[in-house]
């Protein structure tokens, strides 16, 4: 195979002298609402692909893959040609949910990830989300990728053995995660001195409440209105007694009087202590390598994680990698 001293010596000095004598051609008309401007055989000397993912979920009327958990490193399988100006001789998609690169060139990279914000309705509700995580991964000649299974985004085990091109963090702030409920409840009559309690489950959201996470609880019969004068001497708390379960106590502590407590609405608020986690807003994640050598054979693929629970991608025209020669 080429020695990749010897290419990249090559590419620099024909970057370096353009044929100055050639003429430059027009720019290539597009037909309207195109998203591209694009040619096949591409344009002076120069040839891009474009290639994306297909959507495994739908939520709210757009298309998502599901990142399984927020632990590992996962490849998410390119499986969509948008376009290829080389016609499939510089590059090309083969079915194994990376792109095989064909011809040795130095080439640039880019990518863009749409990651989803937490609005109502959107499957997150009352999400925070910690660090996320896009990487543009090279599999040399001999190496496998890992292995690709329709339908399905797939673990990449020992990640130390591909060559990162380009990656990007998104931090997030220090804050905790957090899940609500709320349920109906009637404490009853509570004598001086005496308590009643409920036990509460909990749901799992960004994170699964678990002994040690904090839990706030109110409670809309607890007023004024609703109880006089009593309502001074009763109070409200609750603790998490074990995984995704809330016991509320109702006391009356100070009264000197039973006291009847109706029906009403009561929420809870689950925190984390134990985990941390960082807003994040709808945005897109674009990633570029700069000029890197590739050779014939070689494969690359995107690589994602998210430490939140139950995040996902949004599969749109703006989900994709993107490859370029550089030197004509």
């Amino acid at each position: 195979m080429t020695d990749r001293r010897t290419l990249l010596t090559a590419a620099a000095a024909a970057w370096a002298a353009p044929p100055l004598a050639q003429a430059r051609p027009g720019r290539p008309v597009t037909t309207a609402g195109s998203t591209e401007h694009y040619l096949p055989g591409g344009t002076r000397g120069i040839q891009r692909g474009q290639f994306s993912y297909t959507a495994t979920d739908r939520i709210e009327g757009y298309g998502v893959i599901r990142i399984p958990d927020a632990k590992r490193l996962f490849m998410i399988p390119l499986t969509r040609v948008i376009f290829d100006e080389s016609g499939g001789e510089k590059f090309a998609l083969q079915g194994d949910g990376v792109l095989t690169v064909l011809k040795d060139d130095l080439y640039e990279l880019t990518t863009n990830m749409d990651w989803p914000a937490q609005a109502r309705g959107s499957g997150q509700d009352g999400y925070d989300v910690d660090v996320r995580k896009l990487q543009i991964l090279r599999a040399r000649v001999g190496v496998l990728p890992p292995a690709y299974i329709e339908g399905q985004v797939t673990p990449v085990g020992d990640s130390t053995q591909y060559d990162r091109l380009a990656m990007h963090d998104t931090p997030g702030a220090s804050v905790p995660q957090a899940v609500r409920t709320s349920v109906q409840w009637e404490p009853g009559t509570i004598a001086p001195g005496a308590m009643a309690y409920a036990d509460v489950p909990l749901p799992s959201g960004s994170f699964a409440p678990a002994v040690g996470d904090f839990v706030r609880v109110s409670h809309t019969s607890l007023t004024d209105a609703a109880l006089g004068a009593q309502n001074i001497g009763v109070l409200i708390y609750a603790r998490i007694v074990a995984p995704g379960l809330a016991r509320v106590i109702v006391e009356n502590r100070f009264g000197t009087q039973a006291v009847a407590i109706p029906a009403g609405s009561m929420n809870l608020l689950a925190e984390s202590a134990v985990t941390s986690a960082g807003n994040s807003q709808d945005a897109w994640c674009y990633l570029g390598s700069g000029p890197v050598m590739l050779l014939a054979g070689e494969k690359l693929f995107i690589a994602v994680r998210s430490s939140s629970l139950g995040d996902f991608l949004q599969i749109a025209n703006s989900s994709f990698l993107r490859i370029s020669n550089v030197v004509p």
